[in-house]
């Protein structure tokens, strides 16, 4: 019988294993979209992905038995021991969504057995990882200090933060799309990132000329349209302050809260000397 240290680890195992696997094959599939690339060492990731695959099917097998489930265990057996050996259907995929991203059939239906953990909490998960993100949009300042000292707009900004984030989000680097659509206008935030479910806009106050208030009424405005895409739940408006006299990051959020901004909605403020 396992002890608890050692169920815990193979937990961490199976949640970084699942992890490593879906950035390994979203970058897989993104190569095969693109006509210049030649991987060095060919046929490598189309190996590692299968191998990969392979360990995670049975550290969840020992998972599985180590919690003393044995008809789960059995079940999750039935289902996936005879076509885990098959090289013709262990990297098969599936879109979950028209839009969205390709993703192994083996890691959805491997989650499917381990949701009713705790361990396995993939809410928690993307709150932990939400956080990480708020963590990045905070240090927008710094990250436009060491890559683009000038910068007149807000995509100048965003693309920027984008380029960062895309080193922790792979969906981030592609050219997503949303489907916030009203009947005479579609709108697009300037950064989306489908892992998270996550949609972002900025918002450059530059000077004494630009009115914060007015900034926010615009979120305002957002926060109706953003809506009837079930892709994207949690939203966040940052706040770029260029000049830190203009307010202090409290009276920004006195401000935004009293215009009653949705719940899922997310107030980052940042600037190069806006302090953390």
């Amino acid at each position: 019988m396992l002890l608890h240290d050692e169920i815990k680890y193979i937990e961490d195992e199976i949640k970084k294993t699942i992890s490593s696997i879906s950035h390994e094959y979203f970058q897989y599939i993104m190569n095969d979209y693109s006509s210049d690339y030649e991987e060095e060492y060919p046929g490598w990731t189309d190996s590692w992905l299968r191998m990969r695959l392979r360990d995670l099917y049975y550290m969840i097998l020992t998972y599985l038995e180590a919690k003393g489930m044995p008809l789960l265990l059995q079940s999750f057996k039935d289902r996936f021991s005879k076509i885990i050996e098959n090289d013709e259907l262990i990297l098969e995929s599936e879109m979950t969504h028209p839009e969205g991203e390709h993703e192994l059939k083996f890691i959805l239906g491997f989650k499917q057995f381990l949701d009713p953990f705790k361990s396995f909490d993939y809410k928690q998960s993307k709150e932990d990882e939400t956080k990480k993100l708020i963590s990045i949009l905070k240090n927008s300042g710094f990250i436009l200090k060491r890559t683009k000292p000038k910068f007149i707009n807000e995509a100048d900004i965003y693309n920027e933060v984008k380029w960062v984030i895309g080193l922790y989000y792979p969906t981030c680097r592609r050219k997503n799309k949303s489907s916030f659509i009203q009947e005479f206008k579609t709108y697009n935030p300037d950064i989306l990132i489908p892992e998270l479910k996550t949609a972002i806009e900025f918002k450059y106050i530059k000077d004494k000329t630009d009115n914060i208030d007015n900034f926010i009424d615009q979120i305002k405005v957002d926060s109706a349209n953003y809506t009837d895409d079930y892709r994207y739940d949690k939203f966040i408006a940052v706040f770029y302050i260029g000049d830190v006299g203009l307010a202090t990051p409290e009276s920004i959020e006195v401000a935004w809260k009293a215009k009653k901004i949705p719940s899922n909605w997310e107030l980052v403020i940042t600037g190069e000397n806006i302090k953390k």
